[in-house]
């Protein structure tokens, strides 16, 4: 970014004010080295000069950084403390009365550096520019105590040492707090070192225990037993500091990653689940774990809703076209971590292929039912047309047939007139048991209790059990109507049972259960006509249907259907 003022060569004069300032901070530093012993002084000023450095590179980016002309001050702070150090004490020495004024002083540059820093920062109230503070602070803070430590194990010249090498560091600190945009909770760092201390001592007390029994047991080489036990030790101890380390990261952020194995048990239930949309909750369930962030939801769709306050939203796109939304709320109200983002962003294309599997079974279901209600409404039409049309015509028949007999009565005529009534009640059954129009006037189990009566006086004895929990949508209840029909039919006119047995109820994996059982002939079963349409009508409603010999120890056939609740309304 360039200055609006600049020098006649073009380069913006914030940079070279930072330059100058680098350069005026060097002349004292370097100039102790023109003597033969490097004195103390020149040693503390060293390491403020990388301030300038920084300040010319933060400057650049933006002439206006409160925090480049805070480092272009601190650049100068050699110069400052020799001008304070000159008229200080009555040492003719120049040198001798600036490493007095060093002494003097102590760590009150480095105070004050953190002083500037910290004002030249611009503090928000945002979770980066705190952590930022924290980094300055800490840094500061350990800065401080190594040189006070120092000064007192080894005196000013390895006080000046550690003062010049730390703050070098921290104005290479203050660069990359100033210039990264991602930094970590401070406790994770913590973590990692206390890691690598961990694993130190550990070796250290191996290697320390080892040499002494070496000592004591006259061993050659004590030192080098000892040396290398304490790296093996360490080597050792590493590993479960490192698990340390991964199970506290996956418990804050949770494992990272959605494994072959989630998204097959997601889309596994994708034929058998009777609403396929229970399976975004699934989804929603492990990114919200994968991810570590308190809730995710999935919404099918090209339009996203306005997410809640602190949530975020990612659009799901599978080739170019938007399926869906993926909201998440995360554990901080200033949004998810930056690793947490890219964890997000690399969920993304499979969170949109299971959102697409999903949307593509949705619209195949919907496609299954409106397949179902033509049907309904041809069935409908065609059994309207044998209820009105051929009902009247056989009843009509069947009168003058009777009329036939009573005036002329041959075995012909009589027999005609039984096979008309025989027709006449197969095409109630078939009316009663095909039209979904008695489902209008009453309830599933009322016009189950109808259909059975229907049967008495036929043969076999009809017995109905079973409970359904709740009012079923209607394209199940007419399969389930539907099945108790044909399967009463079917008993009748092939099986020659002499009981039947229909259970209707909801077990508790929420799937309706209608198991219709005789105790006829049984035998090898041909799927007719009906049982071929009871199938079809069960898968496109996501059931299944099983029509085999029974297992109860009375012979006959068993039709057992499984058709899911989940399409149940209030």
């Amino acid at each position: 970014m360039t200055d609006a003022a600049t020098s006649p060569r073009g380069v913006p004069r914030s940079v070279v004010v930072a330059g100058l300032a680098t350069a005026v901070g060097v002349v004292p530093a370097m100039a102790g080295f023109n003597y033969d012993a490097l004195p103390t002084g020149a040693v503390y000023g060293f390491g403020w000069p990388p301030f300038g450095i920084v300040a010319a590179l933060l400057l650049d980016r933006d002439p206006r950084s409160r925090l480049g002309w805070a480092c272009t001050a601190l650049a100068v702070m050699p110069a400052l403390v020799a001008a304070v150090a000159l008229p200080v004490g009555g040492d003719p020495d120049w040198w001798a009365r600036l490493e007095r004024g060093w002494a003097w002083l102590g760590v009150a540059p480095v105070v004050v550096a953190f002083a500037v820093v910290a004002w030249g920062v611009d503090i928000a109230a945002d979770r980066m520019s705190r952590r930022r503070l924290v980094w300055l602070v800490t840094s500061s803070g350990a800065l401080v105590a190594a040189v006070l430590v120092a000064s007192d194990a080894g005196g000013l010249r390895v006080a000046a040492t550690v003062e010049a090498l730390g703050v070098a560091s921290m104005a290479g600190l203050v660069f990359r707090l100033a210039t990264v945009r991602e930094l970590r909770p401070v406790d994770e760092p913590l973590l990692d070192a206390a890691v690598a201390v961990v694993a130190l001592l550990a070796g250290a007390a191996v290697g320390t225990v080892v040499r002494a029994v070496g000592q004591r047991a006259g061993i050659p080489g004590p030192d080098v037993s000892g040396a290398f036990a304490a790296v093996a030790s360490a080597a050792l101890v590493l590993p479960a500091g490192l698990w340390v380390r991964r199970a506290f990261l996956a418990r804050r952020y949770g494992p990272g990653t959605l494994s072959a194995a989630d998204v097959e048990q997601i889309t596994a239930d994708l034929h058998a689940q009777a609403d396929v949309r229970a399976l975004l909750g699934k989804a929603a369930a492990m990114v919200a774990a994968a991810s570590g962030h308190r809730q995710v939801d999935l919404v099918l769709g090209p339009d996203a809703p306005e997410p809640p306050a602190h949530w975020v939203l990612y659009p799901l796109v599978v080739g170019g076209d938007r399926v869906g939304t993926m909201f998440l709320e995360p554990r901080h109200p200033e949004g998810p971590e930056p690793w947490q983002e890219r964890v997000v962003r690399q969920l993304l294309p499979t969170v949109a292929l299971v959102a697409k599997a999903v949307s593509l079974a949705v619209e195949a279901d919907h496609a299954r039912r409106d397949v179902a209600r033509q049907r309904d409404a041809e069935r409908a039409r065609i059994l309207g047309d044998l209820h009105d049309g051929l009902g009247p015509m056989l009843v009509g028949m069947s009168m003058r047939v009777r009329a036939e007999v009573r005036q002329h009565p041959t075995p012909l005529l009589e027999a005609l007139a039984v096979e008309l009534a025989d027709c006449r009640g197969d095409l109630r059954r078939i009316v009663s048991g095909l039209t979904p129009s008695v489902l209008d006037d009453a309830d599933l189990a009322t016009a189950l209790r109808r259909l059975v009566s229907s049967f008495d006086g036929q043969g076999p004895a009809v017995t109905l059990e079973g409970r359904i929990d709740g009012a079923l949508a209607q394209p199940i209840a007419v399969a389930v109507y539907r099945t108790v029909a044909e399967g009463i039919t079917n008993a009748l006119r092939h099986a020659r049972a002499g009981q039947i047995r229909v259970d209707v109820h909801t077990d508790p994996g929420d799937r309706v259960v209608v198991d219709v059982r005789d105790d006829g002939a049984g035998g090898p079963i041909t799927p007719g006509v009906g049982l071929s349409s009871l199938r079809r009508r069960a898968e496109e409603l996501g059931g299944t249907l099983l029509v085999a010999a029974s297992t109860d120890g009375n012979g006959g056939t068993r039709l057992r259907v499984e058709l899911p609740a989940a399409g149940t309304s209030a």
